[in-house]
């Protein structure tokens, strides 16, 4: 293994060793995603959460199933007279067929059909589903009345061929206008929580550990090892950015089988933005151990710097609800691209080409900030009061002096 990676690992290794570093990892942004999920109105974009309690179990409830289905939709079916829901099984919303539905209704028998919302389920979905039952209703009755036209033997096989035949007409729709879709539920909170927890946790642990690395003597002493002075200190931020990667790949996987949100549709997009983000996290952390003094600075200025990046970036709410102007000016924050690639992807289906501007933004800010430790750390600060923080005697070639007796 190269010195560089050596280096780099061994700042990991610290991470991971850390009692408190799960909490920081794991624990506290799946909670926090779940908190802020929950409040923003729970469920990805687009889905409509739906349980269906039929207690008719015949073939024209089981058409009215079908026709309710669909990519948009998380239809949950539950069959018998037995069958239970309601806010006492955490369903958000619910609808019952009852039974001898299909008897009655074929017999010219008014049914009545209703879609049941728990206290404090999302209006926006729940009005949604009133559309879906009704448009399913519509179809299964316009299906069954030709069926019952045509003579044939009514029963879900003959609907099913029915419903497969080529439509006569299409129809489709587009937003007007110049208004801007909001994210919501995991599809906010997942990318939200992801790009303040791992900033956070990046920027205290990669500062904190650089002052104490500074303060202890243990760079003076990585100074004297044959290693180039730009190999310690690229190995410093890529440390860093394995740190930030370490907490992202976590949380992909907690947002994936946790909260069931779908990442998109360009890995290599993702992969890429992600990997930018990284790089600028780990070029603030670098420089912010750089310019601070001890282990409690970079605590509290990590954690103050994080939180502001975060609240203004659009990571803790929606950036669309924000003044237009500072939506614009929250772009001088890493955190504000990030968030715009994530929601391009995630929220809006977009590919690889929406996310080149933020990537190279967020590469941007790794130069930026890498050169800026790189500069600060060989002209201003020292670990001591003669030794700057990337130079040493030992790699500069100036000659010890002796100590005289």
């Amino acid at each position: 293994m190269s010195p560089l990676l050596r280096l780099a690992a061994n700042d990991v290794r610290l991470t991971v060793r850390d009692r408190a570093a799960l909490f920081w990892l794991l624990l506290l942004p799946v909670f926090l995603t779940w908190l802020f999920g929950t409040i923003s109105g729970g469920g990805g974009p687009g889905k409509i959460s739906l349980t269906v309690l039929d207690r008719d179990r015949g073939w024209l409830a089981r058409a009215l199933i079908v026709e309710m289905s669909g990519p948009s939709v998380a239809l949950d079916v539950a069959e018998g007279d037995s069958a239970a829901g309601g806010p006492q099984d955490g369903t958000a919303r619910w609808l019952v067929i009852p039974p001898g539905f299909t008897t009655q209704a074929l017999a010219g028998k008014q049914q009545r059909l209703k879609v049941e919302t728990a206290e404090g389920a999302a209006a926006d979905y729940s009005r949604a589903a009133d559309v879906l039952v009704v448009r399913a209703i519509a179809r299964t009755i316009a299906r069954a009345a030709e069926l019952e036209e045509s003579g044939g033997v009514p029963d879900l096989a003959a609907y099913e061929a029915l419903r497969a035949r080529p439509r006569l007409v299409s129809l489709e729709t587009s937003t007007a206008g110049h208004g801007v879709a909001v994210a919501r539920g995991v599809a906010q909170s997942v990318p939200g929580i992801m790009t303040f927890t791992v900033l956070m946790m990046t920027t205290i642990y990669g500062a904190v550990f650089l002052t104490i690395e500074k303060r202890g003597g243990m760079l003076q002493r990585q100074m004297t090892l044959p290693v180039g002075r730009t190999s310690i200190f690229l190995g410093k931020i890529l440390g860093r950015v394995l740190v930030a990667l370490v907490q992202i790949a976590i949380l992909i996987v907690a947002g994936r089988f946790l909260f069931r949100l779908d990442f998109g549709s360009s890995p290599a997009g993702l992969g890429a933005l992600l990997l930018a983000y990284a790089f600028a996290v780990a070029g603030i952390a670098t420089y912010l151990g750089v310019v601070l003094a001890n282990p409690e600075q970079a605590s509290i200025i990590g954690s103050l710097v994080s939180t502001v990046m975060a609240a203004l970036g659009g990571c803790w709410w929606p950036a669309e609800v924000m003044p237009e102007w500072l939506r614009t000016v929250s772009h001088v924050f890493p955190t504000a691209w990030a968030m715009d690639g994530l929601h391009a992807l995630i929220s809006f289906g977009k590919g690889f080409d929406a996310v080149i501007g933020p990537c190279a933004a967020l590469a941007g800010f790794g130069v930026l900030f890498s050169l800026l430790a790189g500069r600060w750390g060989n002209s201003a600060y020292s670990f001591s009061s003669s030794t700057p923080l990337f130079r040493s005697a030992a790699v500069s070639g100036e000659p010890r002096k002796k100590k005289r007796s």
